[in-house]
């Protein structure tokens, strides 16, 4: 173990690789190991590098929707490449695959919004796509009620 401190530039290379482990799902008590092993410090180091990983994680929750999404892509290209071998082929594993695809197509935006149908009546259905529709409907349809 050394006792020379690490520069800041040093421990934030060491957080951003702790937060790699974590994304790539590595258990917390072997990222504590591989600190100690890999940077030669003690537990309680390790733990704080751990903490500090974890608190700015939580910091890049007020991140834009975007990059959450493109977070959330990387977590679940993650998960399906770390899926095992001998799992791939078989039919619970090509679910499992499809699943974490079809999840990845939905944030990247692949399939068009859920429509809800609603009958107005026969001739002319109410279609309602999103949200922001669906409120301008109810907005119309108190006026009328107004009236």
């Amino acid at each position: 173990m050394t006792n020379q401190r690490s520069t800041k530039i040093e421990t934030e290379k060491r957080v951003f690789t702790i937060q790699g482990w974590i994304i790539n799902g590595v258990q917390d008590y072997l990222i504590l190991k591989n600190i100690e092993d890999q940077w030669g410090v003690g537990r309680r180091q390790a733990k704080n590098l751990l903490r500090k990983a974890y608190e700015i994680w939580h910091e890049d929750q007020e991140a834009t929707v975007e990059q959450k999404r493109a977070l959330r892509i990387a977590e679940l290209k993650q998960l399906a490449r770390s899926l095992k071998d001998s799992y791939k082929g078989t039919p619970n594993g090509i679910t499992a695959l499809m699943q974490i695809h079809k999840e990845i197509n939905k944030l990247e935006a692949l399939y068009p919004p859920n429509r809800i149908v609603h009958e107005g009546n026969k001739d002319n259905p109410v279609v309602i796509t999103d949200t922001e529709e669906r409120d301008k409907r109810i907005k119309e349809l108190l006026e009328k009620m107004e009236r």
